[in-house]
């Protein structure tokens, strides 16, 4: 964000300068009077946007007018199937984080189309939502979702063509000083020539969110996971350091070991792909270690749920004293969920879709009772 500054300074007593300057005494009753500064600025947002996630609803193309009247023509049909034309967005692709998809191709859809010239596309955005620092993810306001284009292309048979909607983030999100998060999407549009290309290719991309929590001599096991690109992958710790005794395995991504030291460790987990050129992704990750008198939620992420279905998860705590004891501290579970205090199971039948984010709490049995708390969240959706 570009901070822009303005400053206009009003000097009241320029005229008694003048006079004193040049000999003429003031006058008796002149008052002596202040200066007005005004300031203006655009001031940074308080904390760092960490995530951008956005759900794209729909995605469609329209073909020429005139190809479409020779088509219906030919066919002697009507304009039922002329015009917009809906695209196939592939399964689990709807919704993606902005700034994990840097530099990476994401692919959104695939969808096998009649040759002919196309002159426009449409994407419909349904919902975005931000986080800020280490924050939950909350809704935004979107203004508009409805992007439009007109750019000319061509489908030409058995040739891929590729249209790239490059999202600039920064300019997209603003946050206001009150903590109002508004996004518009600013978007480039651009397209290749037909080519003989495999449709559908991604590019290699991490897909675990975030890593448990553990304990002080306590072991620990976690996978990293990836898919796109070409396997095998190889994984490594691009930046900062795993907590004292783990190690990950540069093959299978398995993070595991027994923890020689409690606290908060932060690092960066990189994948490589096998193509050619290698293709790679990273992701920061923050694992927090308890120590031998610490208690810690080890879970950092619930699964979603759908409206109208059972739903059934378990958070775990480790250290401090069991038996524990569950509730929600801040916030509220989905409408049709609840928690059991002494066994952790987040369970029900999910009655409202939407995006929930609640602070869990757990406390230990101990004479001097510890307690912890993570900032979750699960999303509803409909059926």
């Amino acid at each position: 964000m570009k901070n822009g500054v303005l400053i206009v300074t009003i000097v009241a007593a320029l005229a008694m300068v003048i006079m004193l300057v040049g000999g003429y005494p003031a006058p008796e009753t002149a008052q002596a009077k202040g200066i007005l500064q005004i300031m203006v600025t655009d001031a940074p947002p308080e904390e760092e946007v960490t995530s951008i996630m956005v759900t794209v609803e729909s995605v469609e193309v329209h073909k020429a007018a005139a190809e479409q009247e020779e088509e219906q023509s030919d066919t002697n049909s009507t304009n039922e199937e002329a015009g917009w034309l809906p695209l196939g967005i592939l399964a689990g692709n709807e919704t993606f984080d902005l700034l994990q998809i840097q530099g990476i191709e994401e692919v959104l859809a695939v969808t096998e189309l009649e040759p002919g010239k196309y002159t426009q596309i449409r994407m419909t955005i349904s919902n975005v939502q931000v986080k800020l620092g280490d924050g939950n993810l909350t809704d935004v306001i979107l203004p508009s979702g409805k992007l439009k284009f007109v750019r000319p292309f061509d489908i030409v048979e058995n040739q891929t063509t590729a249209l790239l909607f490059d999202f600039d983030a920064e300019k997209s999100v603003n946050v206001a000083g009150s903590g109002q998060i508004m996004f518009k999407p600013v978007v480039k549009l651009s397209t290749t020539t037909p080519q003989m290309i495999e449709p559908g290719t991604k590019h290699v991309k991490i897909s675990t969110p975030s890593l448990p929590n553990g304990a002080l001599n306590v072991s620990y096991n976690a996978t990293l996971t990836a898919d796109g690109g070409a396997a095998p992958y190889i994984w490594s710790i691009d930046k900062g350091t795993l907590p004292a005794g783990l190690d990950l395995d540069s093959g299978t991504g398995i993070i595991s070991g027994v923890p020689t030291a409690g606290g908060d460790f932060t690092f960066t987990a990189k994948v490589s792909d096998n193509s050619t050129p290698i293709k790679s992704d990273s992701q920061r990750y923050t694992i927090t270690i308890a120590d031998n008198e610490g208690l810690v939620i080890s879970t950092v992420d619930l699964a979603d749920g759908v409206e109208g279905i059972a739903y059934n998860f378990t958070v775990v705590a480790l250290g401090g004293t069991p038996p524990y004891t569950w509730s929600i501290a801040k916030g509220n579970l989905p409408d049709g969920l609840a928690i059991d205090t002494a066994s952790g199971v987040i369970s029900g039948i999910p009655t409202k879709k939407g995006n929930y984010n609640f602070t869990l709490q757990v406390s230990d049995n101990s004479t001097t009772v510890s307690t912890a708390t993570e900032r979750l969240s699960i999303r509803i959706a409909q059926d």
